[in-house]
């Protein structure tokens, strides 16, 4: 498909002269990366979504989850297999890469990534890993957008835009959320655009968010529709210090799982070592099956004994200090679960487990200060303020927490909220670790400067 797409271009770049500027010409291109990358990254939602209904049919079906916590090792090992005999263990993981190439490689990105993510990172999550599908979305729409740029013989700083218009239209084409992806693109990238550059972004964002709904029209969260009242400003900061806190913990088991994964190498012996412990923790707590979206909306429809079907302690879901208890397991537990299946083999992402760490956070703090009877706040806004706070704090991108949460569950009327818990937590997670897990290996590599955000000498 790579090949047959390459050999198109070709073909458009020897008769575009005659039809068409160049300028004009560059917009095309923006076009179809965003084309290109939404059918890729819809049809793995959609692979992803069905896989994880039958697993969770199988559960009702058991009243058990023994059967599908065994799923992940599966995936694990399908995909270290396509990493080590398809790709030769030359399929680099993660967001860090595509910066990577930016800084390093003029842009340029190999064609492998163009459909290695899609593959290694469906069997990963498809049969239950505890991570996310941006991740793998962000670097193959990159390295679509790369290659386009490439094949069609422009120059660096236009195989660059294209690239970003990739990565944008990844993320719009999976939260349908075009105007985030065009802020993660820039807090993320670090790339320095000129106004002319953002037509081709909202061209390929649009695209791609336009393509998204066509081909999954649901929603990925309901729609927030009710106000919310100024007195609880308070416990907004509060969510967003706990949000902080929280975020420090995910970074800093992420990077030590990790890292003692990468001492021990890519090896059979990591893969059965980390995708054992992961089924067993999936095991205990089901909720950590996959990316753990369901879960989420589950807490959203008021639905929290959902967090103990299935488990050996569901009888236990009447007593409500034991549903608290639960979800700050699952809590502390997703960066663990996260971490081993990446660690193991697998291809997956921090930002989806991010969300959901934050999803569960909001949940926590709401549903605990209701159970004191001294309080009557309302539980899905603080859900919701909980998921940009933890994102935030995570990967260092506030503005991309922002509106990702209000494109994606209409709650501009949160606004307010999602700016105090998402800055909060932010700044708190800065006190601790200056740089996202996105850019620290970078910058301790040299590759990227270490004052590479405008303004942090001044923050």
């Amino acid at each position: 498909m790579s090949l047959f797409f390459s050999k198109i271009l070709i073909r458009v770049y020897h008769t575009r002269k005659k039809y068409i500027s160049h300028r004009n010409f560059i917009l095309l291109a923006s076009f179809i990366v965003g084309l290109v990358t939404a059918i890729a990254a819809v049809t793995l939602k959609l692979l992803i979504n069905f896989l994880e209904h039958q697993a969770n049919r199988i559960n009702q079906w058991m009243n058990s989850n023994w059967l599908t916590a065994m799923l992940p090792l599966i995936g694990i090992v399908g995909s270290f297999l396509i990493l080590k005999r398809m790709f030769r263990g030359k399929l680099y993981r993660g967001v860090p890469p595509v910066i990577r190439s930016i800084f390093q490689k003029n842009s340029r990105i190999a064609k492998m990534h163009t459909f290695g993510h899609l593959l290694t990172s469906a069997f990963t999550v498809a049969f239950g890993g505890s991570a996310g599908l941006e991740a793998p979305i962000v670097a193959t729409g990159a390295a679509i957008g790369s290659n386009t740029g490439k094949d069609l013989r422009l120059h660096h700083r236009e195989i660059m835009l294209l690239l970003a218009c990739g990565t944008a239209s990844g993320i719009s084409a999976i939260f349908n959320a075009p105007i985030a992806g065009i802020i993660f693109t820039l807090e993320v990238l670090l790339i320095d655009f000129t106004i002319p550059f953002f037509i081709p972004l909202l061209i390929s964002t649009a695209t791609a968010s336009v393509v998204s709904q066509l081909l999954y029209p649901h929603k990925f969260f309901f729609l927030i529709t009710q106000d919310w009242p100024f007195s609880s400003i308070p416990f907004y900061i509060l969510l967003g210090l706990f949000c902080g806190l929280i975020s420090v913990y995910t970074v800093r088991t992420t990077e030590h799982i990790e890292g003692a994964f990468e001492r021990l190498k890519l090896t059979w012996k990591s893969v059965f070592l980390g995708g054992s412990i992961l089924c067993f923790l999936i095991f205990l707590f089901p909720p950590l099956y996959g990316e753990g979206y369901y879960a989420v909306t589950q807490l959203l429809k008021g639905n929290s004994e959902y967090l103990m079907q299935h488990a050996f302690y569901q009888n236990l879901s009447s007593y409500k200090f034991s549903v608290v208890l639960v979800a700050f397991l699952i809590m502390m537990l997703k960066p663990i679960a996260t971490a081993l299946t990446i660690g193991a083999g697998g291809n997956g992402g921090i930002f989806a487990s991010s969300l959901v760490i934050g999803g569960f956070a909001g949940f926590i703090f709401c549903y605990t200060l209701n159970l004191t009877g001294w309080f009557n706040l309302t539980s899905h806004h603080f859900i919701i303020a909980g998921m940009a706070g933890m994102l935030a704090g995570v990967i260092h991108a506030p503005l991309t927490s922002i509106f990702l949460i209000a494109e994606i569950t209409g709650g501009y009327m949160l606004f307010i909220p999602l700016m105090l818990v998402s800055a909060i937590a932010y700044f708190f997670a800065r006190r601790f670790d200056q740089y996202s897990l996105y850019h620290k290996s970078l910058i301790k590599n040299g590759i990227l400067p270490e004052r590479s955000h405008f303004g942090e000498d001044v923050l």
